[in-house]
This record gives C-alpha cells, sequence and structure tokens, in this order.
C-alpha cells in the first residue's frame, strides 16, 4: 500500500527487462521512451472507452470491483501493460499488471483514493510513470 503519493514530487519507477544489468528478473516490460528513466511511451487517462493499446492507462470515468473488469473496459491492451483504476471494494486506486487478455494482477494500492473523482484530481501524468 501506498500512504503518500503525491505527484507533484513522485514517480512510479518500473523495474524493465533489459534496460542496463538487470534484464534477467526484471518485473516489468519495457514500456519506456527514449532511454531509462524517462516517461512511458504511451499515456491515456479518461474513460474507459477512450483507451486502445496505450502501455499506461488511468481509467477516470468509473469505478469497477476488480482489476479484470478495468481491463475488460479498455480495448488493445497487451501483456505488460498497466492500468490504474478505482477499486469500488476497498475504495483505493490500483495499480495492476496485465498478465493476458482482460486479466490483471494488482501490485499497489494507493490509500487516501476513496472515489473516481480523486483519483481524477491527481492528475496522474505520463511523466508519473517511469521504467529502469
Amino acid at each position: 500500500m501506498i500512504l503518500d503519493f503525491d505527484p507533484a514530487h513522485d514517480t512510479f519507477a518500473f523495474d524493465a527487462a533489459g534496460l542496463y544489468n538487470d534484464g534477467f528478473g526484471a518485473n516489468f516490460i519495457n514500456n519506456g521512451s527514449v532511454q531509462s528513466g524517462y516517461p512511458v511511451d504511451t499515456f491515456y487517462s479518461g474513460k474507459a472507452s477512450g483507451a486502445n493499446g496505450e502501455h499506461v492507462v488511468v481509467i477516470t470515468d468509473r469505478s469497477f470491483a476488480n482489476g479484470s473488469t478495468a481491463a475488460s473496459a479498455i480495448s488493445g491492451e497487451t501483456v505488460g501493460d498497466i492500468i490504474v483504476y478505482h477499486d469500488s471494494k476497498t475504495n483505493t486506486a490500483d495499480l495492476a499488471y496485465v498478465t493476458s487478455a482482460n486479466h490483471v494482477d494488482v501490485f499497489a494500492h494507493l490509500s487516501g483514493i476513496h472515489s473516481v473523482s480523486d483519483l481524477t484530481n491527481i492528475h496522474l501524468t505520463a511523466s508519473d510513470f517511469t521504467f529502469v
């Protein structure tokens, strides 16, 4: 659980295969733009229906009961993509990693995100997601 994420000061940095010397066993696929430490190469924030294959998607129009339901609401996502959505059961923002079509593994929860409005109001951007 992440208790104090502030996009004005914090960044999600994902350990990506093939960057630097830790390619074996790294946790994420390299979706970074240009080079290590730069923002994700494709990003979308908005209605679930508007997402189409971006590597990081923040869904800001509704809550979901679980990550698979969130993944099913968007189009074009592939293994390795990251979805951020409001979880209506836990009242957190969940970060999930796409493992297969319409299936994800949640790997982090942002506390203090009690509604979709709260998620929208933290104004996540591509710069908040880097791959190293």
